[in-house]
């Protein structure tokens, strides 16, 4: 069981999210029809992260990302784009897209884990229910990210856990 272990909110600079986009669809997703995981492992098998790591030097951190995007604004329809963060300068390789992230405050939740699925799974729910608690509001968010931070995701504790950054923009 995933618990959630930190909290504290970041100002995020103007930033640009380069990587592979999938549609997909709320509903689909909570009736057990998740095409995210299978995303993830097309992304690693045609090595999206090698591409973009080209481009060291406009790297933001050195993270993978995991965002979803509400472009159309609450019709269920999202983007999930697999990529990573960059500062301006930056290029979209062909084939991948690019979306502008403006400079924002966000809330970011630490969850601590043995696995991906139990990071992930409550992810959102647990850091909303804290910046709640704390008095922000993200009712007008159109973006969340899974941010997997190489030390803390990647290099399991002595506990065999690792820990997922969740960020949430707030008001």
């Amino acid at each position: 069981m995933a618990e959630f272990v930190n909290f504290e909110v970041v100002e995020l600079p103007k930033l640009h999210l380069i990587g592979k986009e999938l549609r997909h669809n709320m509903e689909a997703i909570m009736t057990g029809e998740n095409k995210i995981p299978g995303f993830w492992e097309e992304c690693m098998a045609d090595n999206v992260f090698k591409t973009l790591e080209e481009q060291a030097d406009f790297l933001y951190d050195k993270a993978y990302v995991g965002v979803m995007m509400d472009w159309e604004r609450g019709d269920g329809n999202f983007s999930y784009i697999v990529g990573m963060l960059f500062k301006d300068g930056v290029k979209a390789p062909e084939g991948f897209i690019m979306k502008e992230l403006e400079p924002t405050k966000a809330a970011v939740g630490w969850i601590k884990g043995k696995d991906v699925f139990d990071v992930c799974k409550d992810a959102h729910q647990m850091t909303e229910a804290v910046l709640k608690e704390k008095g922000l509001n993200c009712d007008k968010i159109y973006w969340c990210m899974e941010h997997y931070d190489g030390e803390r995701f990647l290099i399991p504790d002595e506990n065999g856990d690792i820990i997922l950054d969740y960020y949430i923009p707030v008001e």
